[in-house]
């Protein structure tokens, strides 16, 4: 009887070695995947309708938050300004004398504050820390409200996203450092946060480069690397 069920013990015994090596060697093995870098952008838009005569930045520039990207003329809400400011001084006086209500006089003023508002957006200045990528207008140009005017982007905030298939997600967690590296650049690491873990499976985007077999459904899982060198650079490849 022993000697007819001892092949299949055997069988059995043998297979729970192989399926807990493979287990083993599955939660082992690198965990490699690949992803086109990002920055952060910011396209900054004209909030007035007028003309440039002052674009001093150009592109590939560094700006700090603040600084003056670009100056308009605003001759018609200088010449409007003039007119409002005058309504307004004799408003303060005919409602001091009570020749105005106050309902009026509100009127006016918030006309005066609309006007020196939008002469304060005829100056233009950087809404970030960052890099001067693109130029959408020249000095001269007339734009309207709306207008694309710059796009800047801050090379520091760096980041990717890989695609990973479900039966990997168990190894990651939110907050998790990975390394990554540029083959390109004799291997050269760089220290990775795990930002985001996209709850929802998503078809493989077709610009995404994996070393493993291309998988139909996946969860995107976005990385931000430390870029202090700045050797990190939007579009290229880390693994």
């Amino acid at each position: 009887m022993i000697k007819k069920i001892l092949p299949t013990i055997i069988f059995v015994f043998l297979l729970l070695i192989g399926f807990t090596a493979y287990n083993y060697w599955r939660a082992s093995k690198p965990f490699v995947y690949a992803g086109t870098l990002e920055t952060t952008k910011v396209i900054v838009s004209s909030k007035v309708a007028s003309d440039i005569i002052n674009f001093p930045v150009e592109e590939g520039d560094t700006v700090e938050k603040g600084d003056l990207l670009l100056e308009m003329s605003c001759d018609s809400y200088k010449v409007l300004s003039h007119q409002i400011d005058n309504d307004y001084q004799r408003a303060v006086a005919l409602l001091q004398k009570g020749h105005i209500s106050q309902a009026q006089f509100d009127v006016l003023e918030r006309n005066k504050q609309d006007n020196d508002l939008k002469l304060e957006w005829c100056k233009v200045n950087a809404p970030i820390n960052g890099v001067i990528i693109t130029k959408f207008r020249e000095e001269g140009e007339i734009v309207g409200q709306g207008s694309s005017l710059v796009s800047i982007a801050n090379p520091y905030d760096i980041w990717t996203y890989f695609y990973v298939p479900h039966d990997e997600l168990y190894r990651l967690r939110v907050g998790q450092k990975i390394i990554g590296y540029l083959p390109e650049a004799q291997g050269k690491t760089f220290v990775g946060k795990i930002l985001k873990i996209n709850e929802e499976a998503e078809f493989t985007p077709k610009n995404v480069q994996t070393r493993e077999e291309r998988t139909r459904l996946v969860y995107g899982v976005k990385v931000k690397f430390n870029n202090e060198d700045l050797m990190l650079k939007a579009g290229m490849t880390i693994e």
